[in-house]
């Protein structure tokens, strides 16, 4: 067994892990990252989940990453939504009977483009959104030159397997790539794995599924606690044949399970589709069902054959079926949890006592059961207490699996405002560990000047 000393361990290499170590090896803090896969990215480039979304976030390590990979050859691209007929050569009409999907194709837009989605920042005009879609390894190979420093130590192919705690306080975890052991001793941990998996192994409080409208006043909470949880999707890329040959992927009767599923179709610069369900299943289910990747896997098969034989896709041949993409599993029940009543305040409305760390606008979006998509009138914050457990004092949560009620986890959940989420913490790791208190000089600074820039569009 191989020992390693270090300030921070952060388990998990996402974008939440990624923002925070960036923020820590920027500001000289000594960290260790581990993730089970084999680089950077966690679900936005091992799931496919190869796009940003629409929304604003504070100026960060997202914009660098951008920056570099607009200046990569087909590397990145800011796409727009135009009607979904267009994919098909001779083809008119837009219905989502007809062509079940959303089409957004490379456009000429700038980065900017994509900082806004709410009401406030669009005029309630959604035809101004704009993703920016990326290569996953140009993404990964991005962080990892990102996080060059001797700073850094990384541990990619590395599974969590377990933690040891001494009083209130984790003393080290231990992972293992399968040939090699490695116990990591650290002052301060950071759990981003997404379904918090080290918080959950030393037993901070976490909750699954959607609360209770009597749990904290929720205006869209149902009355009793369920299991409807943000749906899960496969995502698969599709390539153009050089002609269509009348023959199909998968040897499969037509499908008919999935024939209401409505898909994004976003393009890579190379012309190639990045194709997500909505969903593939429903998050509850994927947590019940032993063999559900097995199960994922074959719905896509399906759903691919469907498209292929009965609308219109025999020009295309699927290339990839990623790693499933989970959009909620488990949630840390912190020092704070962000609701949707915060989320409905908006950020000049919520309190200014300089702990917030992230902006977000995104809609709030389930898939599957209950599925809605909620539009936001102005963009909110995110404090760092919602990083913050209660049982643990050196342990923080930056992911998606952070202090979040199940609808406010459908918002911030996104994976640009998880990089900064993860920055802020880093952030707050750094100024702690300096000077023993929190004064978030560097994420506060930027939210005094986002809520100045917001409230001169309001005003």
């Amino acid at each position: 067994m191989r020992s390693i000393k270090t300030e921070v361990c952060i388990v998990g290499a996402g974008a939440g892990g990624f923002g925070c170590l960036y923020r820590l090896i920027t500001n000289r803090i000594r960290a260790v990252i581990v993730d089970e896969n084999d680089g950077f990215g966690g679900t936005a480039v091992f799931g496919g989940v190869h796009c940003w979304e629409p929304g604003v976030s504070l100026d960060g390590a997202h914009r660098t990453i951008a920056e570099r990979l607009s200046n990569m050859p087909n590397a990145a691209s800011v796409c727009k939504t135009v009607p979904n007929f267009r994919l098909l050569e001779g083809k008119d009409g837009h219905s989502f009977e007809k062509y079940p999907w959303g089409l957004s194709v490379c456009a000429d837009d700038d980065y900017n483009s994509t900082l806004k989605r709410c009401r406030l920042l669009t005029n309630s005009d959604f035809s101004s959104h704009r993703r920016f879609q990326f290569e996953g390894d140009a993404m990964a190979a991005v962080m990892d030159e990102l996080t060059q420093s001797p700073f850094c130590t990384k541990l990619f192919g590395y599974k969590f397997f377990d933690a040891n705690t001494c009083g209130e306080k984790i003393e080290y975890v231990t992972v293992s790539n399968g040939d090699e052991v490695v116990r990591i001793y650290a002052d301060t941990f950071v759990d981003s794995t997404g379904s918090i998996i080290l918080a959950r192994a030393v037993g901070c409080k976490t909750t699954v599924g959607s609360e209770p409208y009597s749990e904290y006043g929720e205006p869209s909470a149902p009355d009793t606690a369920d299991m409807c949880i943000n749906g899960v999707t496969f995502v698969f890329r599709i390539a153009k044949k050089e002609a269509s040959d009348g023959k199909f992927d998968f040897d499969l009767p037509p499908d008919t399970e999935n024939k209401s599923t409505v898909s994004c179709f976003n393009t890579y610069p190379n012309g190639d589709i990045n194709v997500n369900m909505l969903p593939t299943m429903s998050g509850e289910e994927y947590l019940s069902l032993e063999d559900a990747d097995a199960v994922g896997v074959q719905r896509v098969q399906k759903y691919w054959n469907y498209l292929q034989r009965k609308k219109g896709m025999d020009g295309y041949t699927m290339t990839e079926i990623f790693k499933p993409a989970i959009r909620e599993d488990y949630r840390l029940v912190g020092k704070f949890v962000l609701t949707e009543n915060h989320l409905l305040q908006g950020i000049l409305a919520q309190a200014k006592d300089g702990n917030i760390i992230a902006v977000a606008d995104h809609a709030m979006d389930i898939h599957g059961k209950k599925g809605r998509c909620s539009e936001l009138d102005i963009p909110y914050g995110i404090p760092v207490d919602c990083a913050i457990p209660q049982e643990c004092s050196n342990l923080l949560v930056a992911c998606r699996g952070a202090s979040f009620s199940h609808i406010a986890a459908s918002s911030a959940r996104l994976t640009r405002t998880m990089i900064s989420f993860g920055e802020g913490v880093g952030e707050y790791i750094s100024e702690m560990k300096k000077n023993g208190v929190f004064t978030n000089t560097v994420q506060g600074a930027r939210v005094d000047e986002f809520c100045a820039w917001i409230q001169s569009i309001k005003v």
